[in-house]
């Protein structure tokens, strides 16, 4: 039976609607962008044994690539022993040493950077052992507290030199040191970039290795109807969404989408959206001029003391305190 106008209008609206149009497949760029996570390399090192480096605590994360040689990285209570090819993230900014040998005595960072000549690209340290060559690098970002892509990773992610997925971040790494070693005009530029690059690549090979639930939403996102459900989110964070709702738009029912959303993501799928909430709300803050009314109204609370209470529990502090720090730390 030939349908009317109307009815054919009204099925290819809501085929439209239940497609995944906010580009779900790329939320890690999203998330890297809005909350300005820039890595920066301080540091490229050619050491001979004996030497050794230790890190204070930060907040930033921290990581390390070894070019060419050998070293022990101690963080805590254990020692690992890193080869040719080897990366180390550390979301946690954990204080740590880097080594030839666990027993070499260890030089703060900050008391061998300050000896470093003005200019110069690579430094010798230690003594005249086995050569060893590294580039340490961090990431910083605007938000407090822990960063939502880097709390989902333990306190370190290896890779393995050997492994597949090392191999992979080869020609990264190559450009990275290539481009360091010059210091030519706009270096810093693409150095930053070049890290940028290296941590999505590692956030994916660690993601890639993990057991269903194992890596959060980062590995959800590798879920077609998953990823769909967070790309509506993300989209529209304000929305007074329901589970429903996000399951009849991501093509599946309330039931599924709830019980998959909590084993992948490993929190209900409206826990997740005050989070995403709270998220938004901070980048507001540390952005813009609007009142905490106006933000409150665009984060979905109509309530301005159900924003703060909201704020308050996921972010530690209520959201006039947050602008104020963040405004401190921005400066003039």
């Amino acid at each position: 039976m030939k349908r009317s106008g109307p009815e054919r209008w009204g099925q290819l609206a809501a085929s439209f609607e239940s497609m995944d149009l906010s580009h779900a497949s790329d939320l890690l760029g999203q998330i890297l962008e809005r909350t300005r996570l820039r890595g920066q390399l301080y540091c490229r090192t050619v050491a001979r044994a004996p030497w050794g480096l230790r890190f204070a605590p930060t907040t930033s994360a921290a990581l390390h690539l070894v070019i060419a040689g050998s070293c022990h990285l101690t963080q805590g209570r254990d020692t690992v022993a890193l080869g040719p090819g080897d990366v180390v993230l550390l979301p946690r900014g954990d204080g740590h040493a880097v080594a030839d040998s666990p027993r070499s005595p260890k030089l703060r960072l900050e008391d061998w950077l300050a000896t470093r000549g003005e200019g110069a690209s690579s430094y010798v340290l230690g003594g005249d052992g086995v050569e060893s060559r590294l580039l340490c690098g961090v990431f910083a970002f605007d938000e407090p507290g822990a960063h939502p892509v880097l709390r989902l990773l333990p306190e370190r992610v290896h890779l393995r030199g050997a492994s597949e997925d090392a191999r992979a971040l080869l020609p990264t790494v190559s450009m990275l040191e290539r481009e360091y070693a010059r210091g030519e005009r706009g270096s810093s530029v693409i150095v930053s970039r070049l890290l940028d690059i290296l941590l999505v690549q590692v956030l994916r090979a660690w993601a890639d290795a993990q057991p269903p639930g194992g890596a959060g939403w980062l590995g959800a996102l590798g879920d077609r109807t998953l990823a769909s459900a967070l790309g509506w989110m993300h989209a529209e964070p304000g929305r007074s969404w329901t589970v429903s709702e996000l399951a009849r738009r991501s093509g599946t029912s309330r039931a599924t989408l709830a019980r998959r959303f909590a084993s992948e993501v490993g929190v209900a799928p409206l826990e997740y959206l005050t989070r995403l909430r709270m998220q938004e709300a901070a980048h507001a803050l540390r952005e813009g001029q609007d009142g905490l009314a106006a933000i409150a109204g665009r984060v979905g609370y109509e309530s301005e003391f159900a924003f703060n209470r909201a704020f308050r529990r996921e972010m530690g502090v209520p959201p006039g305190e947050y602008r104020r720090k963040a405004r401190e730390v921005q400066g003039p």
